[in-house]
């Protein structure tokens, strides 16, 4: 992990990225960022399938140790 990605971890950096993992708040189910658009809607990917649109207010970034 570098040290920029530390930082954004300690500050809580609140950034969702496409490509990345999100948790839903409300159900605790991880979900896969397909596509994160900055007007507030994103496109997720559920493990069990399918793409839904969900609302970027319901959704917390993973941040991820490599």
């Amino acid at each position: 992990m570098t040290i920029l990605e530390q930082l954004e971890c300690s500050l809580g950096a609140n950034v969702l990225e496409q490509g990345g993992e999100a948790r839903i708040r409300n159900t605790g189910l991880i979900v896969e960022l397909k596509r994160v658009s900055e007007h507030g809607i994103s496109v997720v990917s559920f493990r069990t399938g399918g793409e839904y649109f969900i609302s970027n207010e319901f959704l917390e970034p993973l941040h991820t140790v490599h």
